[in-house]
């Protein structure tokens, strides 16, 4: 019989969702990015505060795509690891402010705690930086899906296989829909382990 630490050890780690933000929660990214940045340019400045962008935060996700977002991390309770160029121009707790006032609390509240993919040094494509995210936590075994758009174009015609079969492709100018949520959803479903 397995003592209460070992049975702890052993436990399946939370199911991840690889998250990018453009093409997925973000419609018309490029114009919302910059918006961001200059926000946070001014916030950082002290010339304004977070509350003075309130608009830009509701308007920054479509609601639809949240929803559904939402609707997946309700049933189960995912952890997130942002693979967005986002995280490359924001820092931890300045992407968690973004996230809570635009309506994503949830995500920021279950970031893993290595919370972005690596943008390193000659890791160009976002597969690679997912694999070699996934190097690191050898622990997350095979309870990840990654919900990405299309935007990336040629790139995602060189995913490896294995990474292919965990990934669903969102059309980037609407995002996140239902038909997409269904696709993670079975996904996870087949990640989990037979009771």
């Amino acid at each position: 019989m397995l003592e209460g630490n070992e049975s702890e050890c052993m436990k399946t780690p939370a199911p991840l969702l690889f998250l990018e933000l453009e093409g997925v929660l973000v419609l018309g990214a490029y114009k919302k990015r910059e918006l961001v940045s200059e926000a946070v340019s001014r916030i950082v400045r002290g010339t304004s505060t977070w509350r003075d962008h309130q608009e830009a935060w509701e308007d920054l996700f479509a609601a639809e795509p949240i929803r559904q977002l939402k609707a997946l991390h309700n049933q189960f309770q995912l952890q997130y690891c942002l693979t967005t160029q986002w995280a490359g121009l924001l820092d931890k707790s300045v992407m968690l402010n973004v996230l809570r006032l635009s309506g994503l609390g949830f995500v920021a509240s279950n970031l893993n705690a290595r919370w972005a993919v690596d943008r390193g040094i000659g890791v160009v494509r976002r597969s690679d930086q997912i694999v070699a995210w996934l190097r690191h936590h050898t622990d997350q075994h095979d309870q990840w899906v990654v919900l990405d758009s299309e935007v990336r174009g040629p790139d995602v015609l060189s995913w490896p296989e294995h990474l292919a079969a965990h990934t669903v492709f969102c059309c980037s100018d609407v995002g996140l829909t239902g038909f997409e949520a269904e696709a993670v959803r079975e996904r996870f479903l087949q990640l989990q382990p037979l009771q």
